[in-house]
């Protein structure tokens, strides 16, 4: 496309910062001579601004700041892609609105930018892997030591990781194990659609497996468990329901091809391999089924009612899930605490499990989202665990039933992969775990975060979790009952 190529001709040029007004003029005038007449003249004016800023260094007056400041962003982690990208989707879109007769509104932009980011991947190379298995292994691992056992120089290393945290949003999440704080982890799978208003709830989906269904993810007080499992029972034919028990994140890049700098997941061999682990286990000395090695039953009732955690723990664990790599100087800052209070304090949650640490990467190429929810004992779910801890990454989560302990155990498997995983993934499945578990395949359509805050749902007199029934409210839309 000639206005692309003449784009990225511009910007290559370097730096022209010493050009006078009337070059800029110029500029500005190029800039808008390869944008397709589908903008309002704010949101043409504000592009212009950026690309004006990117070839000189200068700011023209009258655009939006907050917006100007996110194409910064946004550019910054395309490694300087974002203006060619937009202008290229831009032309590709200009006739069909055309045909509407109309413009593009600042909205329309917004979706279209976030479609650009949604869809850029990241193009990573053998030093890049080196860095990323090494995080994967160990989150928190330094610099150093990545240094001394990938064989790269220090600066190398510093060098690397700092591009990926701009340009992969590298770096840690924290998830908090909620059973530490005296709340039980529940997933309810309901078919049709609902919505769930409670400061307890943790996140919303809305999934697609040949007709509708929405899973809520809901951390409650225990002793409130029986009373939630009564009101979701009571509102809905098809409900399945879940403790959540145990909880790990696994991230592999063994299907990461630096040849073609995408993914090339081998679902054949991956499905041999599947089918190898249940094999194996299949023989294996049975154990009592429901309970797995060094399993600790959960507790639903009894202990404190706060779980032992204290108001000054919520803020802290608040803070950093709004973000995780806040300095601890800032984080004491907020919280009214000295910085080596702060960093005592958040070491103090990890040595005591209430926070995880979680590899966050992103913008690689996995842009596919399933969830899987398997039944079966024991043995089979931990050989599938394995399995996927082979796939790109995965959220598992070992869940228990809530009614009858004769039940089998269950895992919900969050997988993000590349396009086009769902098929060979189910055609893998029902090859090797058909025969031996129950199992649902779902795609995430859309997904509902929430402003859950715990000290919210926290009486700090009496430190125990409020509770009671206008904590949470049911909407039927579809699928329920009556």
């Amino acid at each position: 496309m000639r206005e692309v190529d003449e784009l990225r001709a511009l910007l290559k040029t370097g730096s022209l910062r010493s050009v006078g007004e009337g070059d800029i003029v110029l500029l500005e005038e190029r800039f808008r001579g390869l944008l397709p007449d589908v903008l309002t003249e704010e949101d043409a004016h504000l592009l212009t601004s950026f690309f004006v800023f990117k070839c000189t260094g200068r700011r023209l007056v009258g655009e939006d700041e907050e917006r100007f400041n996110d194409l910064v962003t946004i550019d910054s982690m395309m490694g300087g892609e974002f203006l060619p990208s937009l202008v290229s989707r831009l032309w590709r879109m200009s006739k069909y609105v055309k045909f509407g007769g109309g413009r593009l509104s600042s909205e329309q932009l917004r979706q279209t930018i976030l479609g650009i980011i949604l869809d850029y991947r990241v193009k990573l190379d053998k030093t890049d892997l080196k860095i990323l298995r090494l995080k994967a292994q160990n989150v928190s691992i330094t610099k150093a030591d990545i240094a001394n056992r990938a064989g790269l120089s220090y600066p190398r290393v510093h060098e690397r990781i700092k591009r990926l945290e701009e340009r992969c949003r590298l770096g840690e999440l924290s998830r908090v194990d909620y059973s530490k704080i005296g709340l039980t982890h529940l997933v309810a799978l309901v078919e049709g659609e609902a919505f769930v208003e409670s400061p307890y709830l943790l996140s919303q989906h809305e999934l697609w497996s040949g007709k509708l269904y929405t899973l809520f993810s809901i951390a409650v007080p225990n002793r409130a468990v029986g009373w939630v499992e009564r009101e979701f029972g009571s509102r809905f034919s098809y409900l399945w329901m879940w403790i959540v028990d145990q909880f790990e994140a696994s991230v592999s890049f063994g299907f990461y091809d630096t040849n073609l700098k995408d993914w090339n997941i081998d679902w054949s061999s991956w499905s041999l391999y599947l089918g190898f682990l249940l094999t194996k286990n299949k023989d294996a000395t049975s154990k009592e089924k429901g309970k797995r090695k060094g399993e600790t039953p959960v507790r639903r009732e009894g202990g404190k009612a706060g779980g032992g955690v204290t108001s000054d723990d919520l803020k802290l664990i608040d803070a950093l899930g709004e973000r995780f790599d806040t300095p601890v100087r800032v984080l004491g800052e907020r919280l009214g605490y000295s910085t080596g209070s702060a960093a005592r304090a958040k070491r103090s949650l990890f040595e005591r499990g209430v926070l995880q640490r979680v590899l966050r990467v992103e913008h690689i190429g996995l842009t596919e989202s399933i969830l899987l929810i398997i039944e079966s004992d024991t043995e089979t779910l931990e050989s599938f665990v394995t399995a996927v801890r082979k796939l790109p990454r995965a959220w598992i989560y070992w869940m228990e039933p809530l009614e009858d302990s004769r039940e089998l155990p269950a895992l919900a498997c969050w997988l993000e992969t590349p396009s086009g995983t769902i098929v060979p993934f189910r055609k893998a499945l029902h090859r090797r775990l058909s025969p031996l578990a129950e199992y649902k395949i779902f795609l995430r359509s859309k997904q509902l975060g929430s402003t859950f805050r715990l000290l919210e749902a926290f009486d700090q007199q009496s430190e125990t979790w409020i509770w009671g029934p206008e904590m949470l409210k049911i909407r039927v839309e579809e699928g329920g009952k009556g």
